[in-house]
């Protein structure tokens, strides 16, 4: 049973992703040649989730907001071919602190209406 079910798994697996990365392919979201992804697919999934993480915070104008900077931090992603998180770590001190302040100071001054 365990190896039977773990090969079947596999096989499945394997499967499975050559399809989808075959069909990322045809729709322009994957290089050629290659399962990784475009801009444009970490673009439109940093939109769609920033856009709902916007309207969970507030509402239509969240979700616009939300989208405009989740498309934005996927092109980053795509730009890099990492996180976002791991650019910023690879920032000098100062620009990182210059972003924050930066990133603080539009978030502070959308809370107070400013």
């Amino acid at each position: 049973g365990g190896a039977g079910a773990a090969d079947r798994d596999e096989a499945e697996t394997a499967q499975f992703s050559s399809v989808f990365e075959e069909m990322m392919r045809e729709e322009g979201m994957a290089e050629d040649g290659t399962s990784r992804p475009t801009g444009k697919f970490w673009g439109m999934v940093g939109g769609a989730s920033g856009g709902a993480l916007g309207f969970i915070v507030a509402n239509v104008p969240g979700m616009v907001a939300g989208a405009v900077a989740g498309n934005r931090l996927g092109a980053v992603r795509d730009a890099k071919g990492k996180s976002v998180y791991a650019v910023f770590q690879e920032l000098p001190q100062v620009d990182r602190a210059k972003l924050l302040g930066q990133l603080a100071s539009k978030v502070f001054s959308h809370v107070t209406g400013i």
